[in-house]
């Protein structure tokens, strides 16, 4: 079982630092991928598998975990990232990423990874099946929760909003959606390809409990996720998080194009030490 950070955020702040240095480990093999996303998402990740989901890394298929489920497949990276942090990967094997017979495939998939509960690619896809696990674990009169992680453009998807009248339906009060709200997909910005707004009111007329907070906010995260598990309601729960991409290193956080990224050796050199600065900051 991860244990829960107490008192100040200074372990999580760590924690989020080292998801993002071995996210840049992983992009750097290849020169490019979803790096920005990533170090967007770190804090998230870290607030979920650190302070808020009961897991055993050494223990993957623990029967009383809690599942998480990364629907926004091509985040793999952040996935991998998070999951060598917790335990369930050794860091040597970071530099596999991509590769040919590697644990650590573009996008996530269950047959691979230890730790990953779904295989991901098309979006839309996490929310369904939180959904199906979430009535399981309810027969099994379980604990449990089902965590899952979309991308702002899933909200787009049909079968998100198909689930999301299922999950009221049926009260699945053990589904915590997150939404990683950075507001850009691959044709631009999410609002402008497709508007999906207002979120929160939507979702509240669907029968879920909504917050919407800074997704790179260690304290709000915190209070977000901790009532989440605590809500009485029995209603399905999301958070959507408005994060910033590349968060953590300031020349990517001020790209125009950072859904997929490019960058030269001297600029992977860069990045760390941004990384690094933010850090000691």
């Amino acid at each position: 079982m991860t244990e829960p950070n107490i008192g100040d955020n200074s372990g999580l702040a760590e924690r989020s630092y080292r998801v993002r240095r071995n996210a840049i480990r992983m992009a750097e093999v290849h020169g490019q991928g979803y790096i920005a996303q990533a170090l967007g998402v770190a804090d998230v990740l870290s607030v979920a598998y650190f302070h808020s989901m009961q897991v055993r890394p050494i223990q993957p298929e623990w029967e009383e975990r809690d599942r998480f489920l990364l629907s926004v497949g091509h985040y793999g990276i952040a996935h991998y990232a998070v999951l060598t942090e917790a335990g369930y990967l050794p860091e040597e094997e970071l530099i596999t990423y991509g590769l040919d017979n590697s644990r650590l495939p573009m996008s996530g998939m269950t047959s691979y990874t230890p730790g990953a509960e779904m295989s991901g690619g098309s979006i839309g896809l996490g929310l369904p099946m939180a959904v199906g696990m979430g009535l399981g674990l309810k027969r099994k009169k379980s604990s449990s929760f089902v965590y899952t992680l979309m991308g702002d453009g899933e909200m787009a998807e049909g079968p998100t909003w198909e689930a999301a009248i299922a999950a009221a339906r049926y009260k699945l009060d053990n589904i915590i959606a997150i939404v990683d709200f950075n507001a850009i997909q691959a044709d631009g910005p999410s609002q402008t390809v497709m508007s999906t707004e207002p979120l929160v009111d939507k979702f509240e007329a669907f029968g879920f409990y909504v917050q919407r907070v800074d997704g790179n906010d260690l304290s709000k995260l915190i209070e977000a996720f901790d009532n989440a598990r605590e809500h009485s309601e029995p209603k399905p729960r999301i958070i959507i998080c408005d994060t910033k991409l590349g968060c953590g290193v300031n020349f990517l956080e001020n790209r125009e194009k950072s859904h997929f990224v490019r960058l030269d050796a001297e600029e992977w050199k860069q990045a760390y030490v941004a990384l690094e600065s933010g850090r000691k900051s």
